[in-house]
């Protein structure tokens, strides 16, 4: 699909582990005014996809599962830790005593506009699933055709085809079940949560339970 001016913008800051390895290196990196300003520009995008409450403090429940939707379990800590401390670093947020991170509202005008375009990709990225969505939702009934026929290998292949073509949040649930259980898949907790973050984040509520199920076996 040809890049759009909103998805030109979100490029390289999005929540995945190696943007924000890429921000965190960036914020150590920068000497000179210029290269700081050059950061905080990018920085900023980082911004603003915090989940925030009423006080613009992040939720890092909330975030974590943003981060979850890309990042596997035993690398969270090592990313939020990145993401924040880089972002903390810009004075961008601000540490509160209690550890919490609360964003500086010197910054407040250009973290909206940014959010604006957060909010903007994110929307861009609905309409493609939908747009695919009839396709997709026949792809899904066939892979809960096969579950139920007991051939779990073509059914883990269908539920793939459905997060490959539109980010199909039962698709994602259904691959977060055969990773708890192994079933046409390797058994693997880790993957399991990852897809079922990805679920939550896309709006699969029946996922939230399943998520604090796998947190705790791998706790």
């Amino acid at each position: 699909m040809e890049q759009t001016k909103i998805s030109a913008m979100m490029e390289g800051k999005t929540f995945t582990r190696e943007n924000i390895d890429h921000m965190y290196q960036m914020v150590q990196e920068a000497g000179t005014p210029e290269e700081k300003t050059n950061v905080m520009k990018h920085s900023v995008f980082f911004v603003g996809q915090l989940p925030l409450d009423a006080n613009n403090v992040v939720v890092e429940k909330k975030l974590e599962q943003q981060l979850g939707a890309s990042i596997l379990q035993g690398q969270m800590e090592d990313s939020k830790h990145k993401l924040l401390t880089g972002l903390a670093t810009q004075k961008l947020l601000l540490e509160k005593d209690n550890g919490s991170y609360q964003v500086n509202t010197k910054y407040e005008k250009s973290i909206l506009k940014v959010r604006k375009v957060a909010r903007a990709f994110q929307s861009e990225q609905t309409q493609i699933s939908e747009d695919d969505l009839p396709r997709v939702k026949k792809m899904y009934q066939m892979g809960t055709k096969y579950y139920n026929a007991g051939d779990y290998e073509q059914a883990a292949a269908s539920f793939m085809n459905t997060i490959e073509m539109a980010g199909y949040r039962m698709g994602y649930y259904s691959l977060a079940l055969m990773y708890r259980d192994g079933k046409g898949v390797d058994k693997d907790p880790e993957q399991a949560l990852l897809y079922a973050r990805c679920a939550i984040a896309r709006g699969a509520v029946i996922a939230e339970s399943l998520e604090e199920e796998l947190l705790a076996e791998i706790d």
